[in-house]
C-alpha cells in the first residue's frame, strides 16, 4: 500500500501479519477509491488479500460492492479475504447480492 487513508471518517492501515488492509471508523461512497487503490495494491503480489472490517462501525453498499468487483478481478488461486463483525451484515448482504458465490471472495465473521 502506499501509505495510510486518513478523513475524518475512515482510517485506511496496512496490515502486518498478511497482505491487505484494516478500516477503521465509516465507509461511505466517497471512500471507494481509496479503498479500491489499497487492495489493488496487494493484488500484484498476495495470493490471500485481507480488508479486515472488524473495526468499522457503517459500510456503505458502495463500498461493499467495490469489494466485490475487487474480488472478480482476481484470478484463483488469488482471494479477497474479508474480515467483518456481524453488526455490519456482510454475509447476508453477500447472498442478497448473489455476491456469496463469488470463487475469490470469502468471508470470515469474527
Amino acid at each position: 500500500m502506499r501509505g495510510y487513508f486518513v478523513d475524518e471518517l475512515l482510517l485506511i492501515t496496512p496490515l502486518h501479519r498478511a497482505a491487505g488492509v484494516r478500516l477503521y471508523g465509516e465507509v461511505v461512497g466517497a471512500h471507494k477509491a481509496s479503498l479500491a487503490v489499497a487492495v489493488t495494491d496487494y493484488s500484484r503480489s498476495a495470493e490471500e488479500i485481507t480488508v479486515d472490517l472488524t473495526q468499522v462501525r457503517y459500510l456503505a453498499n458502495s463500498a461493499l460492492e467495490t469489494l466485490v468487483a475487487l474480488a472478480r478481478s482476481l484470478s484463483p488461486p488469488q482471494c479477497l479475504r474479508v474480515l467483518a463483525g456481524p453488526e455490519l451484515r456482510v454475509g447476508e448482504r453477500l447472498a442478497a447480492g448473489g455476491w456469496d458465490r463469488i470463487e475469490t471472495l470469502r468471508l470470515t465473521s469474527e
